[in-house]
């Protein structure tokens, strides 16, 4: 479905933008991270460009991409990810936020492990 909205649609538009997030995080849950990283940061890179870098679902898919990378192990980068989503958030959504609270806890996690 992904390859025929490219092809159809192109890859910045706003269905395809949608969809790929989609494919990450199943990706992901699938345990297959080495797959859902490079996505998510494509996903990054397209939201950023065509969203904006403190849009509420750049932020989404930052956090995702930090779960990612904790479960890769890659424990500094993951750190970076969910601290970028965490104060995005506070700016963005505000402090109690349910999204800001999630997005601080997992970078305190992360922060505990040496991140």
């Amino acid at each position: 479905m992904l390859k025929l909205q490219e092809k159809t649609l192109g890859p910045e538009h706003p269905i395809t933008l949608g969809t790929r997030p989609g494919l990450a995080k199943a990706l992901a849950d699938q345990g297959k991270y080495s797959e859902a990283e490079p996505e998510y940061r494509l996903v990054i890179e397209l939201q950023e460009k065509l969203l904006g870098p403190e849009h509420p679902d750049t932020l989404e898919t930052c956090f995702n991409l930090a779960v990612c990378l904790r479960s890769e192990s890659q424990i500094q980068e993951a750190s970076a990810f969910a601290r970028r989503a965490a104060d995005g958030a506070r700016k963005v959504l505000g402090p109690e936020h349910p999204d800001t609270k999630k997005y601080d806890q997992l970078y305190q996690e992360l922060v505990a492990k040496g991140g």
